[in-house]
């Protein structure tokens, strides 16, 4: 009996062991499926994290990537100058003074290779304010011409268009081609704290107004520049500077007309002709005055071991309905001025003398100003200088010697 009982166990327990093992591998196989599946979704749910992180990566590096070829392609700069006057008239009159008289900023961005826009934003004297309603004076007054001096000018906004390697236009408003300084006025490219007087006051720079113009270049170092664009408003005094427009709701009644040929064919030679032309002086057709010729020639010459010789020769004509007033009895319609300079630089220091010729202009008539000193340019950096030099104004007219005028003049400037 037991035997039998033994033998009937044995019988039927594989079969119920093996049930019991299916069962539970097809249990572990399930559950093994199930995390595979969930390991599947999370999987892909990770690649499409991945994948969108990689597309905000590529955009953001795309955006990155665009704005840092903008950058490329805009050009900044500028430049400043602070100046300091001690200066005496024969009269008695004392000047004592601290100028910040020009800060500058350029701005430029390069649509192509061949199309460009450049622009240029001054403040002068450190100051501007409307006169009609500022009270920023010490006693809250009104403040004067003389408490707030200074002007805010858009000076260059043109764009520019290379047509050829050779010839290239420009509109907008720009600076006239005439004379030396008029396009190359930075502190560290000329001698002496102010700008010389005949380029202060027959070649009004700056001088700059809006209109067209077309530069072409030869081949053999001739350089042809003409432009076309608003004129002078000179008053019936004939004082030139003050005739400047500034494309400020300028009159455009008659246009001015501006040539200049520049020749650098020669080593360290630098040769201009210039002629501008307007057909009334004044803009306006209700005054004696009607046309106006400026002209001029200028060289710069640099040779041995630093030395450099400046020469230019200003002349301004004017012509009117009638001719026996006292603008033309008192020889203000023939205006002209001689600059000469030489210099010599020794490293980062440079001496320099130059003078200042001055007939007709009519804020003094006739004159002569000498002037000489030191240029003196940090170690490294040429685009940064320290000048001084002494100043001394004498009129030919004896009998107004007490408007003599002699000092000394101090001044830092620099260009970025």
């Amino acid at each position: 009996m037991k035997k039998l009982a033994l033998a009937a166990l044995l019988a039927i327990s594989p079969v119920t062991f093996a049930e019991v093992t299916l069962e539970h591998v097809d249990e572990e196989v399930h559950l093994a499926l199930e995390t595979i599946q969930a390991l599947k979704a999370e999987l892909n749910e990770l690649k499409a994290a991945v994948a969108m992180q990689s597309e905000v990566q590529e955009a953001s590096m795309g955006r990155i990537a665009k704005a840092a070829k903008k950058f490329e392609k805009i050009t900044l700069g500028g430049y400043g100058e602070l100046h300091y006057q001690d200066t005496e008239t024969d009269g008695g009159t004392n000047k004592h003074q601290m100028d910040a008289h020009r800060y500058v900023l350029f701005f430029g961005y390069d649509f192509t290779d061949k199309v460009r826009f450049r622009s240029e934003f001054e403040l002068e004297h450190g100051l501007t304010c409307d006169n009609n309603t500022d009270t920023d004076t010490a006693d809250g007054s009104t403040p004067s011409v003389s408490t707030c001096p200074g002007e805010v000018e858009l000076e260059q906004m043109y764009v520019e268009m290379d047509h050829t390697d050779k010839f290239t236009t420009r509109v907008g408003v720009m600076l006239t081609p005439v004379g030396i300084l008029n396009e190359n006025h930075e502190p560290p490219t000329f001698y002496g704290v102010e700008r010389n007087e005949v380029e202060k006051y027959l070649i009004p720079t700056t001088w700059w107004g809006g209109g067209v113009q077309a530069v072409y270049k030869m081949d053999n170092g001739l350089t042809v520049e003409a432009m076309v664009g608003e004129g002078l408003e000179v008053n019936s005094a004939g004082y030139i500077r003050g005739g400047r427009q500034k494309s400020a709701e300028a009159l455009a009644n008659d246009w001015s007309y501006t040539v200049r040929a520049t020749y650098t064919g020669f080593p360290g030679l630098k040769a201009s002709i210039f002629y501008n032309h307007q057909t009334d002086a004044t803009a306006s057709s209700g005054d004696n005055l009607e046309e106006m010729d400026l002209y001029g020639a200028s060289a710069i010459y640099q040779f041995g071991d630093g030395f450099e010789v400046r020469a230019l020769h200003a002349q301004a004509e004017f012509e009117g309905v009638d001719e026996s007033g006292a603008f033309f009895t008192n020889g203000y319609d023939e205006q002209q001025g001689t600059f000469l300079e030489v210099s010599k630089r020794f490293g980062n220091l440079g001496v320099f003398v130059n003078s200042s010729n001055v007939s007709g202009e009519k804020r003094s008539r006739q004159y002569n100003v000498m002037q000489y000193g030191v240029s003196w340019w940090y170690p490294g950096n040429s685009n940064a200088v320290i000048k001084a030099n002494w100043y001394d104004k004498e009129l030919d007219n004896d009998s107004d010697s007490s408007s003599d005028t002699d000092g000394i003049h101090l001044g830092v400037g620099y260009v970025f």
